[in-house]
């Protein structure tokens, strides 16, 4: 079984971001899941009206736990860019599908999106790997591990450490490399 993994190199998450245009519904879903840590099935579902207001708001698909996520400022922008740029309506999905515009575009399409995009590039990405990046980037942005496993709304610490990809050879850096007091 192949299993997502984060993407641990900042350059490179920055050459998967130049794969699609600025301001394209492909880039958006990119930035979009990179920078909520939500799950695709979730994000499918954010309408254009929530988006503007700088939130998701819903009810997990899998955990069926209400939930609300702060979107940042410049993602808040490039949501605008996209909103105004391809006309929709406060009701419309923000990813909604070319065939009909009062759909979401399909799990499946998204999975083809994110994947030709790590093919672009040279590695084998997914709709999970862009979730497990964005806990895996947050914590080694310095924040706190039990926060992490509230976002993800996991059952313990090591099972969110474990998510995000941080892996025994990681914490013997850590331990190889301090010296405290000697």
């Amino acid at each position: 079984m192949n299993t997502a993994q984060p993407i641990t190199d900042p350059v490179m998450i920055r050459e998967v971001m130049e794969v699609y245009k600025k301001g394209s519904k492909q880039y958006l879903l990119l930035a979009y899941s990179l920078n909520t840590g939500l799950r695709i099935s979730d994000i499918l579902r954010a309408n254009v009206q929530d988006s503007l207001h700088g939130i998701w708001k819903d009810r997990e698909e899998k955990t069926g736990k209400e939930k609300i996520i702060q979107i940042n400022a410049k993602l808040q922008l490039l949501i605008r860019d996209y909103v105004e740029a391809n006309d929709l309506q406060l009701d419309d999905f923000l990813f909604y599908s070319n065939k009909n515009r009062r759909n979401p575009i399909s799990r499946v399409q998204a999975h083809r999106i994110v994947a030709k995009a790590g093919e672009m590039i040279g590695i084998t990405l997914s709709c999970h790997s862009l979730r497990k990046t964005f806990g895996y980037m947050a914590y080694k942005n310095g924040v706190d591990l039990s926060l992490l496993q509230y976002i993800f709304n996991h059952s313990t610490q090591a099972v969110t450490l474990r998510y995000i990809g941080i892996t025994q050879d990681e914490a013997n850096k850590v331990t190889s490399t301090m010296t405290i007091g000697i």
